[in-house]
């Protein structure tokens, strides 16, 4: 869930970071083109339901609490299916679909984050490991 709430905020805050500051080693083209880059994410990022997302965020914080209080019962297999649920039915909203392509747009300006998106992620992983 954590991973989650970085790449929203990532994605959303990614614009304005590029903007801010010019990376050393950076020609002007380049940075013409990452800032090109960034303002087509910004577009692409008006078309997303802010409001969804932020509530998306509120159920992911809430669903972490649920997650983290099965873990601590011992219910690691409620959490897991819990969590899975989650995440195919975030995975299936068109906010979190268009945010996603949006960030697509800066590959290679942010960090890869791998999450699970099936239950077969989880086979070498415990949720509850983190809690």
């Amino acid at each position: 869930m954590k991973r989650l709430y970085l790449l929203m905020g990532m994605a959303l805050i990614m614009p304005t970071v590029a903007l801010a500051q010019q990376p050393t080693g950076m020609s002007q083209e380049q940075m013409m083109q990452m800032m090109q880059q960034a303002q087509k994410m910004q577009e692409c990022m008006s078309r997303v339901d802010q409001q969804a997302l932020m509530q998306i965020g509120q159920r992911a914080k809430e669903m972490e609490s649920e997650v983290k209080a099965l873990c601590q019962a011992g219910k690691q297999k409620d959490a897991e299916r819990t969590a899975m649920k989650f995440g195919l039915e975030i995975s299936d909203d068109e906010n979190v679909k268009t945010a996603r392509e949006c960030g697509e747009m800066m590959r290679g300006s942010m960090p890869d984050i791998k999450y699970p998106t099936s239950e077969k992620d989880f086979k070498d992983r415990n949720i509850c490991d983190g809690y």
